[in-house]
């Protein structure tokens, strides 16, 4: 179970879809419902479980079908479909919670995704692109995970394998440079600071100064024009995203991007359907059928949905909508600080860890889903976030008990098999 739950999420990383009239299937959907059909014909799910982080799914998921179900009905019945498989994830996930070994899970993800980078990369050199390895859409978002699950395997990894790991750590840098996944970059800039500051947020603010200096800095010595490009929107961004310019002109602004001219688009359009529809929004995916109607003469790249699904949810779904979603990432956070606090006070993690792990999981993800167009992805993402505290629970507890069987008479004072992050006790 361990392994198709694992396979279900690197899925969603690989270039294989089949689009229908009504939905796009990977292999997602088939994982998910073999997962199903596995846990409840064998007797694996005998005692049920429905944990706070599956429940606090379940308001959101449902406002966001009936939003879509406004909209039309073919639009609901696509969404219900979407919504019943990532619930069924989220479901088959809060069951094995109980006897997943999380790190293991990790293992495999990241290998997983290392292999998928391979690929990525080998595919985009193999097709002449040096530079740019995002022609892919779904594996390029591996340059964006791969750092979360390192980071959360560098955090509670064994001292002999730390080495290891950090060598990894500094060798995804240019492969980020490289790929052009700004997200991806600072995703892992936010994440080198607050390891080698120890989840210190006072440490981590001129840490991250520093690294917006040092970007400064590369984007005027590097030689490639599509990289320096990258790094000047990431460190000069109020610059770029000029639609106005676009429509005046027939042409971007000089240094700007595609990518950044339909951001401000979508920014500003969905800022005027917030203030008309403010109370339930527009209707879930209607923020796309309005570009298609009244923006029909704008270039295809600009006639795209939201990148940042808490701007879609205020504009698709709005206040009652966002509200349902903030709250499954508030509540994630405190009963995840809370489990943190409970395995600190027993000796199973260090500090630093405990300060750590919020930051590696909540906000790294919720940086993710904030720049991302909505979709499964987003959606799985949410769901692991809401049942981050469980898993973590299960985990170290898990882990707990293997140490006892292991070792009886050495466990007065347990500590997590990972080895704490030096300087834990300050």
């Amino acid at each position: 179970m361990r392994y198709l739950l694992t396979f279900a999420i690197l899925s969603l990383f690989l270039p294989i879809r089949i689009e229908t009239g009504l939905v796009l299937l990977r292999p997602f959907e088939v994982i998910v419902l073999l997962t199903l059909i596995i846990g409840l014909a064998t007797g694996r799910w005998r005692n049920l479980a429905f944990s706070a982080g599956f429940l606090l799914l379940l308001p959101f998921l449902g406002w966001h079908m009936l939003s879509a179900f406004s909209v039309g009905a073919e639009n609901g019945l696509r969404e219900l479909l979407q919504m019943s498989t990532v619930g069924a994830f989220a479901f088959a996930i809060a069951q094995e919670a109980r006897w997943l070994a999380t790190q293991k899970a990790v293992n495999i993800l990241l290998f997983g995704m290392v292999l998928i980078l391979a690929y990525t990369i080998t595919w985009h050199v193999a097709h002449g692109y040096s530079v740019g390895w995002k022609h892919l859409a779904d594996p390029r978002l591996v340059f964006t995970f791969l750092p979360i699950a390192l980071a959360g395997l560098l955090l509670f990894a064994k001292r002999g394998k730390r080495r290891g790991l950090w060598f990894a750590w500094g060798g995804i840098v240019p492969l980020l440079l490289l790929s052009g996944e700004r997200k991806a970059f600072l995703i892992y800039l936010f994440l080198t600071a607050a390891l080698l500051m120890r989840g210190r947020l006072a440490a981590m603010v001129p840490a991250i100064a520093a690294g917006f200096a040092g970007l400064f800095m590369l984007s005027i010595m590097v030689d490639n024009a599509y990289v320096e490009r990258q790094l000047q929107t990431i460190v000069n961004p109020l610059s770029m995203g000029q639609h106005e310019y676009l429509a005046a002109t027939g042409k971007y602004a000089p240094g700007d991007t595609p990518s950044n001219v339909q951001r401000a688009f979508a920014f500003t359009l969905s800022r005027q359907l917030i203030s008309e529809h403010p109370l339930m929004g527009v209707g879930t995916n209607q923020f796309k059928n309005i570009i298609d109607t009244d923006f029909s003469g704008l270039p295809d790249e600009l006639r795209l949905g939201i990148h940042g699904e808490f701007q879609r949810i205020l504009t698709e779904n709005g206040i009652i909508g966002l509200s349902l979603y903030v709250l499954i990432w508030i509540a994630a956070w405190f009963r995840l600080s809370r489990t943190l606090s409970w395995a600190l006070s027993h000796g199973l993690i260090g500090a630093a860890q405990a300060r750590l792990l919020p930051l590696v999981l909540l906000v790294a993800c919720a940086f993710y889903v904030g720049t991302e167009a909505s979709g499964t992805r987003a959606f799985v993402t949410l769901s692991l976030v809401s049942l981050a505290p469980e898993l973590t629970r299960h985990g170290l507890c898990l882990s707990l008990h293997r140490m006892r069987r292991a070792h009886p008479r050495s466990m007065r004072h347990p500590r997590f098999l990972g080895s704490p992050l030096p300087g834990i006790t300050r």
